[in-house]
């Protein structure tokens, strides 16, 4: 298991996260708990703009230099399931993608599996995993990374780092 660290400065976060994954076969599997949270979904309509509330999410780069992939899971169990070009968001079909969100009292609990075997051969797998907090105040946004960024934005593909099972 490891914890997320804060996004900008990568010091220990406010808001305590924890993720494990793994690769089985041609599956990936995240568990994700997000401790503290105000529980605060944007929406629970799917491919909505999630990250405007609290959410966990995972990019996921499969070696394609024109996009990486992005999930996210509110604590209301809404998914945001996306190609993510230089310029622009493609939603897509979530058929290979399947989340759970739990709550318990004030935290949640986000278990993934995105199934890769429609898309093997694969050259990589590179990942992030990070938590957006908004503390119940929309605007005042706390950012947790496994790998921190260093700066205001998760879309930073230089800061994914290489999948290994732990």
């Amino acid at each position: 298991m490891k914890v997320l660290r804060e996004n900008i400065k990568g010091a220990k976060s406010e808001v305590k996260t924890s993720v494990s994954y793994q690769k089985l076969g041609n599956a990936l599997f995240y568990k994700i708990k997000a401790y503290g949270s105000s529980l605060n979904s944007f929406s629970d309509k799917d491919n909505n703009a999630l990250y405007r509330g609290d959410a966990v999410e995972v990019f996921l780069d499969l070696g394609d230099i024109d996009f990486y992939y992005e999930f996210e899971v509110a604590p209301n169990g809404a998914v945001f399931v996306a190609k993510k070009f230089s310029d622009h968001l493609e939603f897509i079909d979530k058929s290979f993608f399947r989340a759970e969100s739990k709550i318990d009292g004030n935290d949640y609990e986000v278990n993934m599996e995105i199934d890769l075997s429609d898309f093997a051969p694969y050259k990589t797998i590179r990942h992030n995993v990070y938590r957006i907090e908004t503390k119940g105040i929309k605007s005042d946004y706390i950012l947790a990374a496994l790998e921190p960024t260093l700066c205001n934005s998760f879309h930073v593909r230089s800061k994914f780092i290489k999948f290994v099972d732990c």
